[in-house]
């Protein structure tokens, strides 16, 4: 198998990364340099998330899903996931990155009219435009977003809500003004505990037979909302946000599932005490089995380890000699050290070729060599460990909305005759 070819990959990507995170550091007086520098950066952008084919990848280009990367999980609330096979460059473009709405209605936000209210527990109250905030010294970071109902179809017995498969999740490159920086402004009081983050969606929700009428708010610990890449981002892969992911503000928070990345930011509040909102302590909790007291259950907040075969698909039949596995792994406790391929339904495993990422907040790419396997029936599993030591377990113990669900991701593939 050549090998090498997969790592000639590797260390293409990891460079460009590196040059493309300098080059948006990179700000000149002069605008025609900085134009330059804009165009080098969408340049290096358009390599990382353009799909691989030739001596760098084994595979042909999987076209049967290319046409519908996306497919639709639920109309009202809006909810679509990304095809595995459309998983396959580093950063997911736009176009195929994962939806996830609550109420019925998508906020439609015009920027000129945004005024985002920062208050509570600070010492000079602001309340900034959209240019204003576009002014502001920014950072950009790519960050990997994964819905907390992510692979929630596969819990056994069912798990109630969105019957997501796996492709809850995706990789961007987000662009904003650090929250640290904001809270720093208005003057962040020692009294404030949590940070308190209202989006502008909102709607109808059914809680024990009663319909409340709620907003969207998630709050953070300050420890985590003063982490540098915590962002109130407007860009996404290079552009203005769009509708569907948060257009024109939303948080992005690094290491913790989706939820907490609120969309269609309109106010930040420093608060005293815990935050106790219907999205804080009534979802996004873990309420396991024999479990009913409010008491008891315990909040979802950082991404679990989890790894994902992106290539070849369920199913699929592989007619060559020379075939590369790939996949992604992601954890929010720490960095991927490893992910681990078995080819013979988890009786062995042997190491996968992982790419190296500057930041543990972004998923790392990996592929496997397979080659000259006999003609059959495979069953292909993935797992991936992290430096703080969290590894991938067989199964999650159940749990009644089905969050978090990192067990083990398993295909099935046929091997049939060679091509000549």
């Amino acid at each position: 198998c050549p090998i090498y070819k997969m790592h000639l990959h590797s260390k293409l990507k990891h460079t460009l990364t590196q040059l493309y995170s300098k080059a948006s550091m990179t700000v000149f007086r002069d605008p025609i340099s900085n134009l330059v520098m804009y165009i080098y950066r969408e340049l290096i952008l358009m390599v990382l998330s353009y799909k691989s084919t030739g001596s760098i990848t084994l595979n042909k280009p999987n076209t049967e899903y290319d046409q519908q990367p996306l497919n639709t999980k639920s109309e009202i609330p809006a909810a679509q996931e990304t095809v595995l096979t459309a998983l396959d460059t580093w950063i997911t473009p736009t176009d195929r990155f994962y939806i996830r709405n609550h109420f019925t209605e998508t906020p439609t936000l015009e920027p000129t009219s945004v005024e985002l209210i920062i208050d509570g527990e600070v010492g000079s109250p602001l309340s900034l435009n959209y240019q204003e905030i576009l002014k502001m010294p920014a950072t950009e970071s790519a960050v990997t977003l994964e819905c907390a109902g992510n692979s929630r179809s596969y819990a056994n017995p069912p798990a109630e809500g969105i019957q997501f498969e796996h492709g809850a999740v995706g990789n961007a490159v987000w662009k904003g003004v650090p929250l640290k920086d904001l809270l720093i402004t208005a003057g962040l009081k020692p009294s404030a505990t949590e940070i308190l983050f209202t989006g502008a969606d909102n709607g109808e929700e059914e809680e024990e037979g009663e319909t409340l009428q709620v907003q969207y708010q998630r709050s953070l610990p300050v420890s985590e909302a003063l982490r540098p890449l915590t962002l109130v981002a407007y860009e996404m892969n290079g552009e203005s946000l769009s509708q569907s992911h948060g257009s024109p503000l939303r948080l992005i928070v690094p290491n913790w599932y989706g939820m907490a990345s609120v969309k269609w930011l309109e106010k930040i509040t420093a608060i005293v005490k815990p935050f106790d909102g219907f999205f804080q302590s009534r979802r996004y909790v873990h309420i396991g089995e024999g479990i009913s007291h409010r008491t008891e259950w315990t909040p979802v907040e950082r991404i679990q380890v989890k790894s994902l075969v992106t290539s070849p698909r369920h199913g699929h039949v592989i007619r060559s000699k020379e075939y590369s596995i790939q996949g992604v792994a992601w954890s929010g406790e720490g960095d991927i050290v490893k992910v681990e391929i078995s080819t013979d339904g988890e009786r062995t495993w042997s190491a996968a070729d992982l790419q190296p990422n500057d930041t543990s907040a972004a998923w790392h790419q990996w592929t496997f060599p397979f080659c000259d396997f006999k003609p059959g029936h495979y069953i292909i599993s993935a797992r991936a460990y992290d430096d703080a030591g969290n590894t991938q377990p067989p199964s999650i113990p159940w749990n009644f909305r089905g969050y978090a669900n990192n067990s083990i991701h398993s295909i099935a593939i046929e091997v049939g005759s060679m091509e000549a």
